[in-house]
């Protein structure tokens, strides 16, 4: 696989994490932002940190559904940030590179002439290859691929923890649910071990009240478990494509290994 195949992909996965990052940072703060006001009804003083309006790792009480620490949702939101200004960064690099100067396009291609020597005819076969002087970029392989690796376990992280945030408040939220509509019985062992969580959150959309007991705030509805679900598999995916941003930087780093690097010799 030469340089510019490489290079071709790396944009495309670059693309593609600058889209889906983007989805997971916009997916999130749209719940966090409608909900922040309804859950933040924790019980204390002014004295005590009351700011529980996080969607993520809701907590049901005797009396009312409290959300997350405020914090936990400021992180979810941009979190992903950092790496998604990288990703951007490097689609651009790439493409400029794949796209307009063509760098590596004709590495190892192979050319075909006839010669005669001592009056017999050899076919002489040649490979092209792209002169190392004149591309500095083989000096950061090793480099990207070590960076490509820290971000996949950075989103690795963010990945598991808005996902065991959105299972948290949905398993907590049952509870809730139970209470709310006096549910007993079969109607009890349904809504703890048959409905979805998506069910679950469609509940909450439309029966969760703020504290002034208006149901939702500003009289309006959002779809909260498509909008958290599309986060987390936009961020799972992520995690995927830094694999295998890691994996082309590596191959390259490898074929490129008797070349000095940024690292050393």
């Amino acid at each position: 696989m030469n340089q510019f195949v490489i290079e071709r992909r790396l944009c495309i996965c670059y693309g593609m994490l600058a889209l889906l990052l983007t989805i997971a940072v916009v997916f999130v703060a749209i719940p966090f932002n409608h909900w922040r006001t309804t859950l933040n009804v924790c019980p204390g003083n002014y004295f005590e940190n009351t700011n529980c309006g996080c969607i993520f790792y809701g907590i049901t009480t005797y009396r009312n559904f409290n959300g997350g620490h405020h914090s936990r949702c400021m992180y979810a939101t941009l979190a992903p940030v950092p790496i998604l200004i990288y990703a951007i960064i490097m689609a651009l690099f790439h493409m400029y590179r794949v796209c307009i100067n063509n760098v590596g396009r004709y590495e190892d291609e192979k050319s075909t002439s006839m010669q005669e020597i001592e009056g017999q005819s050899i076919v002489v076969t040649s490979r092209a290859r792209v002169a190392q002087r004149n591309d500095s970029v083989i000096y950061c392989w090793v480099p990207s691929a070590t960076i490509g690796a820290i971000f996949c376990i950075y989103n690795l992280v963010h990945a598991a923890i808005i996902t065991d945030g959105f299972v948290k408040t949905c398993n907590q939220y049952r509870s809730y649910l139970v209470t709310e509509l006096r549910a007993a019985g079969d109607q009890t062992t349904a809504i703890h071990f048959r409905l979805s969580c998506q069910a679950i959150y469609d509940y909450m959309d439309y029966i969760q009240k703020n504290p002034n007991g208006i149901v939702t705030q500003g009289e309006y509805y959002i779809n909260t478990g498509l909008l958290l679900q599309l986060a987390i598999i936009a961020s799972w995916v992520s995690v995927a494509l830094w694999m295998a941003v890691v994996v082309f930087t590596t191959m390259r780093a490898y074929k490129e290994r008797h070349v000095l690097t940024c690292c050393g010799q």
